[in-house]
């Protein structure tokens, strides 16, 4: 199985439809949203300031959420095919 956290807040807009999208699809997962806390939003942030994934993302000055973190690889959830993440 597949090691699965979506990286959210939910103050985005882009974010419900995907958590949506992914209970649907009945995908499990961890979720954490980094306006949560300090030590989610540090957690979060850790991987940004580090993770080549979020190079562009900075260029742009976005945030990067919602992200996903599977198994160890960050991914945009709107670049993949959430289907194949289906138990």
């Amino acid at each position: 199985m597949k090691e699965i956290k979506l990286y959210f807040s939910d103050k985005c807009p882009d974010c419900p439809p995907i958590i949506k999208r992914l209970d649907e699809l009945n995908v499990e997962y961890e979720k954490v949203n980094i306006t949560n806390s300090m030590p989610e939003l540090k957690e979060f942030l850790a991987f940004r300031d580090n993770d080549k994934f979020f190079t562009i993302i900075k260029e742009e000055n976005r945030v990067g959420v919602p992200s996903l973190l599977i198994d160890g690889e960050f991914y945009d959830p709107y670049e993949i095919d959430l289907n194949d993440l289906k138990k």
